[in-house]
């Protein structure tokens, strides 16, 4: 499973997701393009979306299977 964590303190993925999508509106990120990072984000390839999620204080550890977080 997924860790989310806002401001190093480990949070549920909704409270991070809400945390997200009132940053991205905060510094002009549509709509379209913050779902886009924020699923991304949460896929084991996307380390770019999660560096874009991080300027947030989001850091996401996603499970790489096995039930271990990377």
């Amino acid at each position: 499973m997924d860790q989310y964590f806002l401001h190093d303190r480990s949070v549920p993925e909704p409270e991070a997701s809400t945390a997200w999508f009132d940053y991205a509106e905060r510094h002009g990120i549509d709509v379209p393009r913050a779902i886009s990072l924020w699923e991304d984000a949460a896929t084991p390839d996307g380390e770019t979306s999660r560096q874009a999620v991080a300027q947030a204080g989001i850091r996401i550890l996603v499970d790489q299977g096995g039930g271990a977080a990377a």
